[in-house]
């Protein structure tokens, strides 16, 4: 209903698939790569990860070759969210809610 009520162009459209997956998100929404004992990582894109993914993975080729300068979050630091320990047990509450959504349009 509201993807027609943006594009109503798309009206009587049948969406066969969705992705429903889970989004990476780091508490400040920023990229965080590195290297941290020996494994090189690059994470937290947000929601933006096919095009901060693809730049990222050159940058941090570039860093593994030695350029270290190439990776721009190199000295970000990560920040905890307060308070919240173990597995995210909010998750399928959310995911059932927009579920429910999705079914009574």
């Amino acid at each position: 209903k509201a993807m027609v009520e943006v594009f109503p162009q798309l009206a009587g459209t049948h969406v066969d698939y969705c992705w429903g997956g889970l989004v990476d998100m780091s508490m400040d929404r920023m990229v965080h790569a590195g290297e941290h004992d020996g494994l090189f990582y690059s994470l937290g894109y947000s929601g933006h990860g096919v095009q901060m993914a693809t730049h990222m993975g050159k940058q941090m080729a570039e860093q593994l070759n030695g350029t270290t300068d190439a990776n721009p979050w190199r000295d970000l630091p990560f920040q905890r969210i307060p308070g919240h320990f173990g597995p995210p047990w909010f998750l399928p509450f959310a995911g059932a809610y927009y579920k429910f959504k999705d079914l009574v349009k």
